[in-house]
Order: structure tokens, then C-alpha cells, then sequence
């Protein structure tokens, strides 16, 4: 397929000509080798394509809305058919440091498609292309957009790739990725979407699954706490998601924060710019009569920010398929014990296949590589290997091609995985002569008359056929 090809499609044509279509637009990014890639991850087996994706999604109350992410497609791999893998990000404040952007954390996805998938990453609403402040740990809209990505990706692949999906789906992500990789399987068997989605295995990593138990215990310590404006950045997420938070900002943030903090959250900051502003201790910005209240109402949670948080829990279900939550005991972003009371509640209600693995004292940074590592290697037991393709195959599809053709002097072969063998035929059958040629290495037909003549190409055992004309 052409690169440079944009495809796009009108709002109007979608509801016209494909009710219920996810797909808006897909635009070549870049291409990713498998050799760089390798040197971040041994994982890596082949080279990656990415893709912007506009998709049609709702928004936080239902409407329609559009959001943006990225598919990464794995390339001159030989293979016919993959399973998809969602990956969810972290968090960001800046709309652009997105896998639609290609920023740094789109390389996670680019190495599991370098494994062996289709991979997809939601930039999530508010970020990318959409508009607003990011729902930020809001679970519905953290599934609803990497659920309709996926579906976006499956008519993306099924109407412009020679390569296809073999129904199987895996979820992941990190950190805030990690609470909307949950929140993706737990909406997909809530809302009965197994038969569509078939999950094989779910590889959450640190992510604040109890956010009104483990995670919230921050807002109640007092202790210093290393990323102070994802506190902001939950307070007036909650509050653009429920409206009940607060009226003003003064209603939640002491001077001067209430003031020097809110325009830091127009979507071209980076959060540092807002942790530099605030001090590490909560009690420190936030208001006294917030805190007190909070005190107040921990047992009974009824507050509005307690039913907030309590309304995005999503540790406490019995999932259905294999799940391993990946963590780490020296996280200071995200508490560790949010996998080890997700296991245990979902082990309390049946669900055996779901274990919490220990990647070690580490930081939250420091967890990503072995958790990411791990969750492949999970994915690789309980998925199915891409389906590799004989050369007869793969010339039927159109990725093993002979150029130029019509030819005079010689031809070159694109798509070869390894030497192979080139013998001619006249129409009559009669052989005429035979070489060794590897990928786009020419040879030579310079001793042929005019006319059409067989190419039999035999690779790996496997025997394609073409045809050729030389004048």
C-alpha cells in the first residue's frame, strides 16, 4: 500500500453509507525496524508501520465525539494473521506527547507489534485530536476509546492491509494505562462484548485499580507525594466528569495555587511544569476544610470526591480469562498495593487465573521495562504465534512481486524472505533456465526472446508461480 495514501471518510458519508463505522481517517506516521527496535527490546522480531487513526467514540455523557491514537502494524514478517493487543499510556497533560504524536511511550506499542501483533494506543478524550480537559483515571471513557480504536483498527486492517486479525485480543498498559487496561476488560465482559472481543489474557501494570482504598490513601497521609498535580489534574477531571467536585477553584485549592495552578491545564504544559509549582505535601494546596472533610467521611465515602473515586474502582470482579498484574514495591507514583488487593478480590470471587507478579524494589520508572517484558511473554503462552505464509501465498496477496514487468534485460524480486530459486518456463512448459536470487538482486533475462513465460519461485520449500513478459 502507498504510504504517503490518506484515507478519509466525511462525518456525513460515515452515517450515510456505514452506520455504526469507528473508522474516520488513518495516516502513515513512520516505519520502525526491528534492528533499532531490538536494542530496546529483544522482543522485537520485525519491522513496525504506525498509523495515526481518527475514529468515531462518545464522549463523557454519550454524544458523539472523535477521538485519535495510533495502530502499529507488523511488517515483512510473513506472516497472514495476528492477534491485537491494546496498550493504554500513562499520564500526560500536553494534547501532543500522544501515540498519535509518536511520542516517547509510543515505543511500548511499536515493540509489542514488533513481537508479533497488531498493536493499538488511544490517545484517550481530551488528549490528541479531541477536545476538552482529559477525563483523567476515568474508567468508562479510558474503555470506550481504546474499545472503539480497536474497532476502528479491525476496518482499517480488514479494508487497507493484505494482512488480518484472527479474532484473538490482548490489553495492557501502564501506570494510568494500567487503570484503563482494567477498566477495558472489565467493560468488555460487563457490557457482553466477549463474543467481539475475544480476551485471551489482560497484563495490567501499576496501574491504581482501588482508587478509593490504596491509591486515595495519599489524599489522607500527609506524607509528601512525588507528582502533586495529578492531584489537581484528578480534582478537575472528576469535576468536568461529575460537576459536583467543586464551583471554583478556590473551593478546593489554597492561594495562591487556585490561581497559578488552572492554566497550566490547557493541554500545552507538561505535568513537571505543574509539579514544580506545587508543594509535595497535600495539605500544603489543597484546602483544610477539603481535607477535613475527606477525613470525615472515609468511612461512610459519602462525599463527592469519595464516590468519584469509589465509581472508578475497578479492582473488585471476577474476570473471565487470564490476567497478571505487574508491580512494583518501591513505586512512589502509584501504590503497590493496588495489585495485591485487586488479586486478592478477584481471587476471593473465583477468578484463579489472576495473579499479581512482583517485578521487584524498583521505582515506578524503573517498573516499566520488566512489567512491558513480562506482559509479552504472557500474551506469547496464551495467544496464538502469527500465522506464517508460504511464498505462494504471500505472491497471491500481493507482497512478493517481480519488477519490472513487462522487463528486458533483467528482474528483480521484492518480498524474498531468503534465497530462492527462479526457474523459466516458456507457455509450453519448456524449461529455459534457472537462478539463485535474493531480495532485489537483478538477474538477468537478457538472452530471452519476446513473449510471455512462467516464473516458478521456490522458497523455503514452498513453490509460487507468476507470469512475465519481455519485449
Amino acid at each position: 500500500m502507498n504510504k504517503s495514501l490518506y484515507f478519509s471518510f466525511s462525518f456525513c458519508f460515515l452515517l450515510i453509507t456505514a452506520q455504526g463505522q469507528k473508522l474516520v481517517s488513518a495516516e502513515f506516521l513512520n516505519s520502525a525496524s526491528a534492528q533499532i527496535l531490538g536494542f530496546v527490546n529483544p522482543a522485537a522480531q520485525y519491522d513496525v508501520d504506525t498509523y495515526k487513526i481518527t475514529y468515531n467514540t462518545t464522549d463523557i455523557d454519550g454524544s458523539p465525539t472523535i477521538a485519535s491514537g495510533a495502530i502499529m502494524i507488523p511488517v515483512n514478517s510473513g506472516c497472514d494473521m495476528f492477534g491485537l493487543v491494546s496498550y493504554s499510556h500513562g499520564t500526560v497533560l500536553e494534547k501532543d506527547n500522544v501515540p498519535s504524536h509518536n511520542n516517547s511511550e509510543s515505543l511500548i506499542p511499536k515493540i509489542m507489534a514488533s513481537a508479533g501483533r497488531i498493536a493499538t494506543a488511544p490517545d484517550y478524550l481530551g488528549l490528541g485530536i479531541n477536545a476538552g480537559l482529559h477525563p483523567y483515571v476515568h474508567a468508562e471513557s479510558e474503555a470506550t476509546a481504546a474499545i472503539d480504536l480497536m474497532r476502528a483498527a479491525r476496518e482499517f486492517v480488514n479494508d487497507s492491509l493484505t494482512v488480518s486479525l484472527n479474532g484473538e485480543v490482548f490489553l495492557t498498559g501502564y501506570s494510568q494505562g494500567g487503570h484503563a487496561a482494567m477498566a477495558t476488560a472489565k467493560y468488555i465482559q460487563d457490557n457482553n462484548l466477549l463474543s467481539e472481543f475475544d480476551i485471551k489474557a489482560v497484563g495490567p501494570a501499576s496501574g491504581p485499580y482501588n482508587m478509593s482504598g490504596s491509591q486515595s490513601a495519599v489524599l489522607l497521609s500527609n506524607q509528601p507525594y512525588s507528582n502533586p498535580g495529578y492531584v489537581c489534574y484528578l480534582l478537575f477531571a472528576y469535576n468536568r466528569v461529575y460537576g459536583n467536585i467543586f464551583t471554583n477553584y478556590s473551593d478546593i485549592l489554597k492561594a495562591p495555587y487556585d490561581q497559578t495552578i488552572p492554566p497550566y491545564f490547557d493541554g500545552t504544559y507538561p505535568m513537571d511544569s505543574v509539579n514544580d509549582k506545587l508543594p509535595m505535601v497535600l495539605s500544603d494546596f489543597i484546602q483544610d476544610s477539603v481535607i477535613a472533610n475527606l477525613n470525615a467521611t472515609a468511612s461512610s465515602q459519602n462525599h463527592p470526591i469519595w464516590r468519584a473515586l469509589a465509581d472508578n474502582d475497578n479492582y473488585d470482579w471476577t474476570p473471565s480469562f487470564p490476567m497478571e498484574l505487574y508491580y512494583c514495591t518501591q513505586d512512589e507514583q502509584v501504590n503497590f498495593q493496588n495489585s495485591l488487593v485487586a488479586r486478592d478480590s478477584m481471587n476471593a470471587k473465583g477468578a484463579a487465573s489472576v495473579v499479581a507478579v512482583n517485578n521487584g524494589a524498583t521505582t515506578h520508572g524503573g517498573c516499566v521495562t520488566p512489567s512491558i517484558t513480562k506482559a509479552n511473554a504472557f500474551f506469547n503462552v496464551e495467544g496464538t504465534a502469527c500465522v506464517n505464509i508460504g511464498i505462494d501465498e504471500r505472491m497471491r496477496k500481493g507482497l512478493v512481486s517481480i519488477y519490472p514487468n513487462p522487463a528486458q534485460n533483467s528482474i528483480s524480486i521484492s518480498g524474498l524472505e531468503e534465497e530462492a530459486e527462479v526457474a523459466i518456463f516458456d507457455m509450453q512448459g519448456r524449461f529455459i533456465k534457472s537462478a539463485l536470487v535474493k531480495v532485489h538482486s537483478p538477474m538477468s533475462i537478457s538472452e530471452l526472446e519476446k513473449g510471455s513465460y512462467v516464473l516458478r519461485i521456490t522458497e523455503k520449500g514452498v513453490v509460487g508461480t507468476s507470469y512475465l513478459a519481455v519485449y
